[in-house]
């Protein structure tokens, strides 16, 4: 019985799970091992190996629910950032984005333009076609964002009609026409409505941002620059 001590003490100084190495894996070769500790010992057989199956149950058990509950708060973390309607990013997301995306300007001497975009006449068309029709609008027109924008620029709903497209360590000059763009493309589309077809008409406002700039300044400027926008449109028509 010393013997079997003396073995099992070795045994457990000899292994480690190493931080990289999945634990059922480690408890099977721990099975392993006992396999061969005791194996003359048949009286103790029986038990032996019920309390190993046992072991190795309740590690794939608690493998798989540390795998569901990463997954779930995977799940909860992307709703925290993400908008449910049109899968864009939200106002929570563009703001982290920011923060990172001005560190990087100050520390790379970067610049680039943010847009704000503004649906003209929503809530004309949700009281006259129905929110279906206004939330289709909605969806096209975040369509329309992702498919004009390279990978390496983000794109945000902050809520209601309210739209943000960040051009990222771009040339001032052409992110600027970049912009201007792609408002132009999402007037060219429209969405099919019971009895006619819905234009997609926004207003937008644009901010240049660089190592001096914040969030909130940038965000402030892009929306006063909208606004005046939309003033300016209006008084055309």
């Amino acid at each position: 019985m010393s013997g079997s001590f003396s073995s099992a003490a070795t045994m457990h100084e000899s292994l480690s799970i190493p931080h990289d190495r999945d634990v059922t894996v480690y408890l099977e070769d721990l099975a392993n091992r006992l396999k061969d500790l005791d194996s003359k010992d048949q009286k103790n057989d029986e038990q032996h190996w019920m309390l190993i199956n046992r072991v190795l149950a309740y590690a794939a058990s608690a493998e798989q629910h540390i795998a569901e509950q990463q997954s779930r708060i995977q799940e909860l973390e992307n709703l925290s950032t993400t908008d449910e309607l049109t899968g864009l990013a939200n106002r929570r997301a563009l703001r982290d984005f920011m923060h990172r995306t001005i560190s990087s300007a100050r520390r790379y001497n970067e610049q680039g333009v943010l847009a704000f975009l503004d649906l003209e006449n929503f809530k004309a068309i949700n009281d006259t076609h129905g929110h279906d029709a206004g939330d289709r609008m909605l969806q096209k027109l975040a369509e329309i964002l992702v498919t004009n924008l390279r990978s390496t620029d983000f794109v945000a709903r902050l809520g209601g009609d309210e739209f943000v497209f960040v051009l990222q360590k771009a040339d001032q000059k052409q992110a600027i026409a970049r912009a201007h763009k792609i408002r132009e493309l999402i007037s060219q589309c429209s969405i099919n409505a019971p009895r006619s077809q819905i234009k997609i008409s926004a207003s937008m406002g644009l901010a240049i941002y660089d190592a001096q700039s914040t969030f909130e300044s940038v965000m402030r400027a892009a929306d006063e620059a909208m606004y005046k926008d939309k003033t300016a449109r209006k008084a055309l028509v």
